[in-house]
């Protein structure tokens, strides 16, 4: 990866945020991060810049219009113009709590954290991606984008119109230069998910991807080895290779294109 390559990844004190952070920046990337813990932020910059990183900070929550702005004019005045985004923001209210039994401003704050973030970010660095004619967008979306899960609807329905935002994007930007990209990271044991295994809500079982295999298929993304798949939705166990063997570039964006198949107990299986 380019030197010259600037990289803004949101939610970067998670467990895959970490580590795409450090995998971009591994591979040359200059870095501006985002979220909403700066003492965890600051904590996973100044190891990156021990590594020889270049590295920003913005502390913020996804769904602020200001903050946005604000980050993407940060990493623009002090690293350059944004060259890749990865939005990595997102969570859910619950895993066991049923439409009926719903709180509103829970499913609220899914729905904005989750689809909402990544439009404000697409939104804020795609004009200057345009003018230059380069840029790459991936976002973390789910599985849970293409199957009902009773007891999170709200993440089911969030990760959905994740999964949509960026195949319109990459509609609207085909011959740009402007490659989009959505993407299912695995099932990667992070806090919240440890805590789930710890109360009996999910087996360890489902989960049993390191969160550096989705930061090493987004890198990859980022290096534009993959531009002909703009617009796919994308499981980290994916051949992207293969894949990119079936498309060309006058075909047109895809919607879901994936080697391998869901698994039919991901289909309205509950987390209970």
């Amino acid at each position: 990866m380019s030197s010259s390559q600037v990289a803004l990844v949101t939610g970067a004190t998670g467990t895959i945020g970490r580590a795409i952070a450090a995998e971009l920046g591994a591979r040359g990337a200059a870095l501006l991060l985002t979220g909403r813990r700066k003492d965890v932020l600051d904590d996973v910059a100044g190891k990156l810049r021990e590594r020889g990183t270049r590295v920003e900070v913005a502390v913020g929550d996804v769904t602020d219009p200001a903050h946005v702005d604000d980050a993407v004019a940060r990493a623009s005045d002090t690293l350059g113009p944004v060259t890749i985004l990865v939005n990595n923001a997102g969570g859910a209210s619950s895993v066991t709590t049923s439409v009926a039994d719903s709180d509103p401003e829970a499913w609220l704050h899914t729905l904005l954290t989750d689809t909402y973030g990544p439009y404000l970010f697409a939104r804020a660095v795609l004009p200057s991606m345009l003018r230059r004619k380069q840029g790459r967008i991936i976002t973390v979306a789910s599985r849970a984008g293409t199957a009902a899960i009773p007891g999170a609807a709200d993440y089911v329905v969030a990760k959905t119109a994740a999964v949509r935002l960026s195949e319109n994007i990459a509609a609207e930007t085909r011959g740009t230069g402007v490659a989009v990209f959505s993407l299912h990271p695995g099932g990667v044991v992070s806090a919240l998910v440890e805590e789930q295994i710890n109360r009996g809500l999910v087996p360890r079982e489902r989960f049993p991807h390191p969160p550096e295999a989705a930061a090493r298929m987004i890198a990859e993304l980022a290096e534009g080895h993959y531009d002909v798949l703009s617009g796919a939705y994308l499981d980290v166990d994916d051949d992207l290779d293969a894949l990119a063997a079936l498309r060309t570039e006058e075909s047109g964006p895809t919607r879901v294109l994936r080697v391998t198949g869901l698994p039919d107990e991901w289909h309205a299986r509950p987390f209970t």
